[in-house]
């Protein structure tokens, strides 16, 4: 974040995962479960950051719009 200005826009793609992030964990197959947790904390981490406003586009995979605002 310190490189983004105040306004400024941040785009990340594949936030939904194909869905993964969405079911229990032993419905993912055993060689995606350790992205998977990454996906998820990432996805956590962004929500909590109270700098930013953040829109999830349901768009393929996802995608997470971010502003900046302060």
């Amino acid at each position: 974040m310190k490189l983004v200005r105040p306004g400024g826009l941040l785009i990340y793609d594949n936030t939904l995962w194909g869905g993964t992030v969405c079911w229990p964990e032993e419905a993912v197959h055993e060689s995606k479960r350790e992205l998977r947790k990454h996906v998820m904390e990432f996805n956590r981490l962004i929500s909590a950051d109270h700098r930013i406003e953040l829109v999830l586009a349901s768009i393929g995979d996802g995608m997470n719009i971010c502003r900046r605002i302060f």
